[in-house]
């Protein structure tokens, strides 16, 4: 097999891994901003969303993130399937992580003892996380943001298309993104990539249910 068929082997092999994960699933619902990432419209009237430009959304932003120091990145999950995802991300990457609760004033009020000085931010999702894409405009901080169909795109410099709130959605999006950014650092190969397994970033009762 060539080095060409072998990336396109892996690329398909990743794809198929985040399809199973429902990354691909929508909502009901379809904004104006994501409409150029839908490719199908379920009979049962859920929008599917693109895999391959969540996957080249994904690259983008571990490729963004890859460019900053990582206590500079701070990621935020309020979700309650995106705390176990966040907090293995920034194990394994270094950076910040914000989750459960996100403390109003945490990126504009320096009086406040969680105040901190992000220079990118990173959301499992605008709505739950709200407050910290609004003071990210104010204190003008970049903000990744994973977005479904349904998300207001309003005050997020990169969408990443997918499903932000499926019980294996936000697991294998941070399991996927943790391995992009460790590449793009040259911390590790493609090959010790697969040394990463999803399974570390499925909290134990969502595992077991």
């Amino acid at each position: 097999m060539s080095a060409g068929e072998s990336k396109s082997s892996k690329t398909d092999e990743i794809k198929e891994i985040l399809v199973k994960s429902s990354l691909h699933i929508g909502s009901q619902i379809k904004v104006k901003h994501m409409e150029k990432f839908i490719f199908k419209l379920r009979p049962d009237g859920v929008y599917l969303i693109d895999i391959s430009k969540t996957i080249e959304r994904l690259n983008i932003a571990a490729r963004f993130i890859s460019f900053y120091p990582p206590e500079k990145v701070v990621v935020i999950s309020t979700h309650v399937y995106g705390i176990k995802p966040v907090k293995r991300f920034c194990e394994l990457t270094g950076c910040i992580s914000v989750t459960e609760r996100f403390e109003p004033g945490s990126f504009t009020n320096p009086d406040l003892p969680s105040y901190i000085e992000p220079e990118l931010i990173v959301v499992s999702d605008p709505r739950y996380d709200n407050q910290a894409v609004l003071e990210a405009k104010i204190a003008r901080i970049p903000v990744i943001a994973m977005c479904s169909t349904d998300n207001s795109t309003s005050n997020i410099d990169l969408v990443v298309p997918m499903n932000n709130r499926g019980r294996l959605a936000l697991p294998y999006a941070f399991w996927y993104l943790t391995r992009r950014v460790l590449i793009e650092k040259a911390i590790i190969t493609e090959e010790l990539a697969d040394n990463i397994k999803p399974e570390e970033f499925i909290a134990q009762q969502v595992a077991e249910s």
